[in-house]
């Protein structure tokens, strides 16, 4: 009976899956899946990360977010606008309509950006490419990246791109950013969804068609929103006759509801009193100011200024540069890790009071612009006299007892065309010019009186060389010369106390032997410096200090140790490295290996041995080893192992039969590996040991990627415990061409935890899981009759010539797919309890 009931139901399945394939026949997409899919592509089975909770919206914000959707569905209108004062929550009515979109598939591609007060055009770039899947990376100016953006935008005139612009200021010319319009800045070839504070900006500058504007909360719904954070203390008697006044004094901006409830949550009594009674924490000066002050350390309260003058959004990478630079971290930096886990940690601590924004990325963080504009205007009157610098204001514009009090002074791209010869500003400690202008000159004097200076950030900008007057910062940490183009910067080995160096994607082309007295250097970023061809002689083995080295998409022309004559850096000088836990590093030729490398005592590293790697794609994982493996053994030296055991994601290329097979590599364990990838081997035949071996290495494994191993035959030689392999989730192989079933029977209950599944080219293929008579290890199977559940989310195949079967499930009833789509291309699959007619 429930065979016959199991049967009737597959053949069900079967008939909707033959609709789903017709489909796919006319289907217009250049690409049916991605390896990682980017985060703006909405695929047939796109889950988003969370869900919009309906019972959570408001009762108004609910009904202009079904406004929204209907327009955004509606083929008559283009460009919606939502308008609203600061605080009232449009970028978080953007976000929840983004979640329905991608959850309704109404969109084929969604693409966000934040705006701002002052755009920064590669920022916005980025973040659109960055949800197009499109690599940026090589392109350097605006123009070239607004070409590429452009181009990939109009490329499919089939699919119906999302576009959505938050926090507009003033125009945003699309032409510049690279998203195609007409001569009046309208929108072609994708919808595009806006916010700004000002309803004029989305109507003249931007062409809406349809606006929406967004009030602040009535009293009952701001009540629910205070109710909804505080929690079951509201109830308690002597709180809850406050509350309404409480409430009331937030004039219905959700920004400071929920900043003032946060605050309140944990508070006395007398907090709430003074809360109610007056109108303290009212607007978002006074709220800044309370949480400001709330702050239990002075270095914490740093941070937040440190993050308010950078425009209010700043990296992890440039937040912990500034800090370390500035001694805020000082007392926890004995090493650069322990020194990072603090700011992380200091960070929730402003996240937690509201003054910087909850967030899950955690390599940016940002502050509502209302708490930034006060945050700047807080620091320019409190002890650290910030001067942060507008449009239509900057230097001509201070007084000279400004420029001599001021510690900060900071242009966060703003467009400035202009500096004087000479600052002085014999206090200032921080000094950051953001621009994206390479005319802008520094004059050569610059920077002659500024010798407190700890903290230069330079970036976006242009030398020839670097104005002389840098020498002369002798108290200088930390220098960012991020994208600037940079020729001689011989004049930086005058910095003997130098911490901190940053190069990221800048032109330079020679990193020149005056380097070598940067001996104090504990960090150094090159990382996308694809310009880098020489690292003279000695100068990476003069850092004895340095801690973290990063050279991803950079210097690779590394030269044999014993070779002559040199002129270029070896891998051996990595050796007098002795305090070295981070490095990214490309090393085309394994035969530049030296002996006794740092590599094993790395806590966080990305390497690529061999010359067949790039650094595209997204790195989950802080520890990656990339490996072509050649025929000297590579795998069996010593200055792997170490690096071996402790990789989370693994990449082998062109194994070869012998004592550098699988199975051997198997015997030395990977003890933390969550992702294994092996390619381009035509004699492998199996990838894992006996159960014996496998329990305690592959325990941690999350996916398996295979792809053109010509004679692979089984996953395991012999029998696997399907313990060994219980947080498995993802499964993929590509043009394996020998192997006629992925898992024996007696793995079944590891089928049923996988969570995604793709088959490509594997002609010999005839199931993914064996049925129970070419099982060799059939009398292990799990005898539980009962319906299974599987927790399969994405299937997808492709071009499986021989396969009859999916999954043969005899006297076992499987609810399969939970209700998910399938996507197929050129082959069909058919599923059953018995062989498809």
């Amino acid at each position: 009976m429930v065979q016959y009931r199991s049967g009737r139901k597959v053949k069900k399945m079967t008939q909707v899956i033959q609709g789903l394939y017709d489909k796919t026949q006319n289907s217009n997409f250049a690409k049916v899946s991605y390896e990682n899919t980017p985060a703006g592509i909405v695929t047939a089975t796109a889950s988003t990360a969370r869900s919009v909770d309906r019972e959570d919206v408001l009762d108004l914000r609910a009904s202009i977010i079904e406004d929204v959707m209907k327009a955004l569905v509606d083929d008559k209108v283009c460009v919606i606008g939502v308008d609203g004062m600061g605080g009232v929550g449009k970028s978080k009515l953007l976000e929840d309509v983004e979640l329905r979109v991608k959850e309704e598939k109404l969109f084929d591609v969604v693409a966000r950006a934040k705006i701002s007060r002052y755009p920064d055009l590669k920022r916005i770039q980025g973040e659109i490419a960055y949800a197009l899947g499109l690599n940026l990376m090589k392109e350097e100016t605006t123009y070239g990246r607004a070409d590429r953006l452009r181009q990939r935008l109009v490329s499919d005139p089939e699919k119906n791109i999302l576009i959505i612009l938050d926090d507009l200021y003033e125009n945003l010319e699309l032409k510049e950013v690279g998203i195609p319009c007409g001569v009046d800045n309208k929108v072609k070839y994708c919808k595009m969804l806006l916010t700004s504070r000002d309803r004029a900006v989305l109507r003249t500058n931007m062409g809406s068609d349809l606006q929406f504007r967004l009030q602040t909360l009535e009293p009952r719904e701001a009540r629910k929103l205070f109710d909804k954070i505080v929690g079951a203390k509201v109830h308690d008697l002597e709180f809850e006759l406050l509350v309404d006044g409480v409430v009331k004094n937030c004039k219905g901006s959700p920004l400071l509801i929920v900043s003032l409830a946060k605050r309140l949550r944990h508070a006395d009594l007398a907090a709430w009193r003074n809360a109610s009674d007056n109108t303290i924490g009212s607007d978002a000066k006074s709220m800044v100011e309370l949480n400001y002050k709330d702050l239990k350390h002075e270095r914490i309260k740093s941070l937040f200024m440190d993050c308010a003058i950078h425009s209010g959004r700043i990296s992890m990478s440039a937040f912990l540069i500034y800090c370390m630079g500035l001694g805020l971290l000082e007392k926890f930096s004995k090493t650069i890790e322990n020194a990072r886990d603090r700011l992380i940690e200091d960070l929730g601590s402003l996240q937690d009071s509201s003054l910087l924004l909850d967030s899950d990325d955690k390599e940016w963080f940002q502050m509502h612009d209302l708490f930034a504009e006060e945050a700047i205007s807080f620091a320019s009157t409190s002890e650290w006299n910030a001067l942060v610098g507008k449009k239509d204001h900057g230097f001509k514009d201070w007084s000279k007892d400004d420029l001599t009090k001021c510690t900060a002074i900071s242009f966060p791209y703003v467009g400035i065309d202009e500096l004087p010869k000479k600052l002085d500003c014999p206090n200032v400690r921080l000094l950051l010019l953001l621009e994206h202008n390479p005319s802008l000159k520094i004059p050569d004097s610059f920077l002659e009186s500024m010798e407190k200076l700890e903290v230069l950030d330079f970036t976006g900008l242009s030398f020839t060389t670097l104005p002389s007057s840098i020498q002369f910062l002798e108290k200088l940490k930390s220098l960012c010369l991020d994208f600037c183009y940079l020729e001689d910067v011989t004049v930086l080995g005058k910095l003997k106390g130098l911490q901190f160096l940053s190069f990221i994607k800048s032109t330079i082309a020679r990193l020149p032997k005056e380097i070598r007295e940067l001996t104090a250097l504990r960090f150094l970023d090159l990382t996308r410096c694809a310009k880098l061809k020489v690292i003279e002689l000695g100068v990476l083995g003069s850092l004895e200090n340095l801690e973290e080295l990063y050279m991803a998409d950079s210097f690779n022309q590394w030269e044999v140790e014993d070779e002559a004559p040199r002129r270029n850096a070896s891998l051996a000088e990595l050796k007098n490295m002795k305090k070295l836990s981070t490095l990214h590093i490309a090393i085309p030729h394994s035969t530049n290996l030296s002996s006794d490398l740092p590599f094993g005592q790395l806590k966080k590293h990305r390497i690529q041995i061999g010359n067949i790697w790039d650094w595209s794609g997204e790195y989950k994982e802080s520890r990656t080893l990339k490996l072509k493996l050649e025929l000297d053994n590579l795998l069996l030296r010593y200055r792997l192992q170490k690096c071996l055991q402790r990789t989370q994601d693994l990449h082998l290329h062109g194994l070869q039969d012998g004592e550098d097979s699988i199975p051997d590599l198997w015997i030395r364990g990977f003890q933390e590996l969550k992702h294994l990838h092996v390619q381009n081997n035509p004699s492998l035949q199996y990838i894992f040991l006996p159960t014996e071996i496998v329990q305690c290495t592959a325990f941690s494994l999350e996916s398996l990627f295979l792809e053109n191993l010509n004679n692979l035959e089984k996953i395991s030689r012999d029998y696997l415990d399907p313990e060994s392999f219980g947080n498995l989730k993802i499964v993929k192989l590509d043009n394996c061409g020998v192997i006629k079933h992925m898992f024996p029977l007696s793995m079944a209950r590891v089928c049923l935890q996988l969570e995604e599944i793709e088959l490509s080219r594997c002609h010999s293929m005839k199931q993914f899981v064996a049925n129970d008579e070419t099982d060799e290890n059939r009398n292990a199977v799990d005898d539980d009759r009962i319906v299974k559940s599987s927790n399969l989310q994405r299937l997808t195949l492709r071009n499986l010539s021989v396969m009859t079967s999916f999954w043969i499930i005899m006297d076992h009833s499987i609810a399969f797919f939970n209700g998910q789509q399938v996507n197929f291309k050129h082959s069909l699959v058919l599923l059953g309890p018995d062989h498809p007619s």
